[in-house]
C-alpha cells in the first residue's frame, strides 16, 4: 500500500536468491499481471500489485523450508506471497486458475529459468465461473469489513487495500463478456465504467490515491460518497456478468 518502495531492487534480489536456494531445481521464476508489461515508470506506483509464480522441479516440506528465508523477506517488503508450483502442478492448473493463467499468457516476464507459460490452455467456461465466484466472494467480504470501518482511517484503508483486488476482477469481467484484456488500471476503470454502466470518476479517484497520483479525503463523512459510488459500481458489474 502506500509507502511501499518500487519492487525493482527486490525483484532483482528474489531471483538472485531463489536462484541460489534452488539451483536448477528452479525450473521458472515469473512476474505477471500488469507488472510485466515493462512500463511500471508509467502506470505504477509503489502500491501497485507484484505478482510472482515460482515453478519447482517438485514441491516438498524440505523444498519450502530451503526458501522460507526468501519468500519470508518478500513478504516484508510489502508484496503479496509468492505462488510456488511444482512442475507437474503448473503443467496442469490452467483449468484451475484460468485468472491468473490468463494474466500469464497475455503479460508475462521470466525472471528466471524457462518460459514455462509461453503456451497454456484456453478455459473460457472455467474463467468465467471464477470471475463470477471470486466477485461474489470478495464483495461479500467487502460488505463485512464495512461496519467495522467506523472512522476516516479506517475506512480509507479499506478502499485502498480491495481497489487492488476488485480492478483484476473487473478487467476479467469485461475479458469473460468478449472485451480486450486490458491490463492498466485506470484502463479498466474507464472500460468497466463503459460497459457496466457506471460513473468511472470515484474509481479513477481511488486507484490514483492508490498509486501516488492523488490523495482520499481523512474523513469519513466527505469519503462516504466515494465509498457509495465504489460498492454500487462493484454491485453493478457482479449482477450484470451473472446475467448477461
Amino acid at each position: 500500500m502506500p509507502g511501499r518502495k518500487d519492487p525493482g531492487a527486490a525483484l532483482a534480489r528474489i531471483t538472485e536468491w531463489l536462484q541460489a536456494v534452488y539451483g536448477p531445481a528452479l525450473v521458472s521464476l515469473t512476474l505477471y499481471g500488469s507488472r510485466a508489461e515493462g512500463n511500471a515508470g508509467r502506470h505504477h506506483g509503489p502500491a501497485s500489485d507484484v505478482n510472482l509464480l515460482c515453478v519447482l522441479d517438485q514441491v516438498s516440506a524440505e523444498r519450502l523450508a530451503a526458501g522460507a528465508d526468501a519468500l519470508r523477506w518478500w513478504q516484508r517488503q510489502g508484496h503479496k506471497p509468492i505462488a510456488v508450483l511444482s512442475r507437474d502442478e503448473a503443467r496442469d492448473a490452467a483449468d484451475v486458475f484460468p485468472i491468473e493463467y490468463l494474466d500469464l499468457q497475455h503479460h508475462r516476464q521470466v525472471l528466471a529459468g524457462e518460459d514455462f507459460f509461453a503456451s497454456v490452455g484456453s478455459f473460457p467456461r472455467e474463467h468465467r465461473q471464477q470471475v463470477e465466484h471470486d466477485l461474489r466472494a470478495q464483495l461479500m467480504r467487502l460488505r463485512g469489513r464495512y461496519p467495522l470501518a467506523q472512522d476516516g482511517k479506517s475506512l480509507r484503508r479499506l478502499i485502498m487495500e480491495s481497489s487492488g483486488t476488485f480492478v483484476t476482477l473487473f478487467r476479467h469481467a469485461l475479458a469473460a463478456l468478449g472485451e480486450p484484456l486490458v491490463m492498466e488500471k485506470e484502463e479498466v476503470a474507464a472500460a468497466a465504467a463503459r460497459r457496466f454502466g457506471f460513473a468511472p470518476e470515484p474509481w479513477l479517484r481511488i486507484l490514483r490515491a492508490r498509486h501516488g497520483g492523488g490523495e482520499l479525503p481523512k474523513d469519513r463523512a466527505q469519503l462516504q460518497p466515494i465509498f457509495a459510488a465504489y460498492l454500487d459500481a462493484i454491485q453493478s458489474v457482479e449482477r450484470q456478468l451473472e446475467t448477461a
